[in-house]
């Protein structure tokens, strides 16, 4: 993907470049331009409208890499990503007209009787259980399309439209469309995707400023705090510690395969509950131990810069259980881990991992959700 280069000591004095992006919106099959068509960049607040003749233009734009996306009424969501290094103008963009169909009716099998539930598992799972995630509030669920495997206990969730959420924490109102969401009670994992746009709520000029406080202090020990601080070289600076960790198949517990096959083979048969019970409370143990070694790994060990300017590389040959201000001490409660699954995870100038299938994320930043959620193009006040 990127040619890997050395590490970069200092910070790019483009980095908060404003930068312009322009372009049309028509129609693929009439060519006609499509006015009133929402143009923005992926989980920012950086967002327009088309004019009547179709055109657009997004300005203060920061270097980095983006997902632009537009979305009308009747047209099929347009999506792209592209890199920014400096004005860009766009090739027309050409919405596909949606074809509406009555699709088959699926009866999913459903191990509770009544949605509640299923919403009260998304909502914890989606918007996360913290502070800022209970300020939260969806304001359209009925939208949302649950879908309950029983045999595996596996809930999805998709949406044909915007879910509006409210963060009364963070003075944010966030527009995400839900592409993908599950949630695998059985070993305790979830995951979503989709595309979202912020825009900041209005308020007084006091509730303006607990936001902004909120949103600063959400800010510290993030992961995109963290990655600007690496590009910058200010890891020390910034309150961040590095340490390598090196894990090995916990010696007191079943490997992964043997747990899922010792439940799977158990759940056919309702005498064995006990013995089941057993082994759902092995599949939450750790499977594995952890040495934290005693030197912390050198900056230019774990980041590098690439021959795309604005893009980095992240990668490590173990796990990284990075700190913050000490309050860690290798506890998930304040700890993360980051362990990489191929050689890279790439990111860019704001601090946003755009390939983060390439890394598993775990401990402090791996509990944060969308109540957590800062737009990518936010400004830490008074600096990076």
């Amino acid at each position: 993907m990127f040619k890997l280069l050395g590490l970069l000591f200092l910070l790019p004095l483009s980095l908060f470049a404003q930068n312009t992006i322009t372009g049309k919106v028509i129609s693929a099959t009439s060519n006609r331009a499509v006015s009133e068509a929402s143009v923005f960049l992926n989980n920012t607040v950086t967002g327009t409208k088309t004019s009547t003749d179709g055109s657009f233009s997004l300005s203060n734009i920061q270097n980095g890499a983006y997902k632009i996306v537009v979305s009308c009424i009747g047209y099929e969501h347009y999506e792209k990503t592209i890199i920014v290094n400096g004005d860009i103008h766009l090739e027309d963009v050409k919405l596909i007209p949606k074809i509406t169909e009555l699709g088959e009716v699926k009866i999913s099998a459903k191990k509770h009787s009544t949605p509640d539930l299923y919403l009260r598992i998304f909502t914890n799972e989606f918007l996360g259980q913290t502070k800022n995630a209970r300020a939260c509030k969806i304001l359209n669920p009925g939208i949302i399309h649950f879908v309950y495997d029983s045999d595996n206990e596996k809930l999805t969730a998709t949406t044909s439209d915007f879910l509006i959420i409210e963060n009364k924490a963070l003075g944010y109102r966030i527009k995400y469309m839900l592409v993908s969401f599950s949630n695998d009670a059985r070993w305790v994992r979830t995951s979503y995707t989709g595309i979202s746009f912020f825009e900041q709520m209005d308020s007084t000029n006091a509730q303006q400023l607990i936001w902004k406080k909120n949103r600063a202090e959400t800010y510290q020990n993030s992961s995109m705090h963290f990655l600007r601080a690496c590009i910058s070289s200010q890891l020390t600076e910034e309150g961040f510690t590095v340490w390598k960790v090196i894990r090995t198949p916990a010696s007191n517990r079943p490997t992964d395969s043997v747990v899922r096959e010792r439940i799977n083979s158990l759940r056919d048969y309702p005498k064995a509950s006990p013995e089941l019970s057993k082994w759902l409370k092995i599949a939450k143990q750790p499977a594995y131990d952890q040495k934290v070694g005693h030197t912390p790994p050198e900056l230019y060990d774990y980041i590098k810069r690439t021959d795309q300017k604005g893009i980095y590389g992240f990668g490590f040959p173990f796990t990284l259980m990075i700190n913050y201000h000490n309050a860690g001490n290798g506890s998930n409660r304040n700890s993360s881990f980051v362990t990489f699954v191929a050689p890279y995870a790439y990111f860019d100038s704001n601090g946003i991992l755009f390939t983060p299938e390439n890394c598993i994320i775990q401990g402090f930043w791996g509990d944060k959700r969308i109540g957590d959620l800062l737009p990518d193009d936010y400004k830490f006040p008074g600096g990076y």
